[in-house]
């Protein structure tokens, strides 16, 4: 599956996940979780509104995932390509879809 912006530009793969992760901007940060990933970025959501963070803003993530049986953390600086609210059911969600600075290779990492 390949995931197109609005403006048709992006070009990586996304795969489905659920991981745990934490999202920082200057001295605030939020916990969360990544619900895609791509080479080229994730989207991540939480419940946590009270992040003062824009589009274009510098932002770092990190997370933890399994790679051969082992856990790797995976640390990425990006920006804020776009930002949103939305209900998902049990309460107020903001998300962040965020194009990491470099490139992250997928291979052989678990996203479950």
């Amino acid at each position: 599956m390949t995931f197109i912006s609005q403006d048709n530009r992006r070009t990586h793969s996304r795969r489905g996940a659920s991981i745990e992760a934490r999202l920082s901007h200057d001295s605030e940060s939020v916990e969360g979780t990544v619900e895609n990933i791509g080479e080229g970025g994730v989207f991540f959501a939480t419940t946590n509104l009270e992040l003062c963070v824009d589009e274009g803003s510098a932002v770092s993530i990190s997370f933890v995932v399994a790679k051969d049986g082992s856990s790797v953390t995976i640390e990425r600086t990006g920006s804020i390509l776009r930002a949103e609210r939305y209900f998902d059911g049990a309460g107020v969600v903001r998300a962040f879809a965020i194009k990491f600075d470099e490139l992250i290779s997928l291979d052989g990492l678990d996203f479950a």
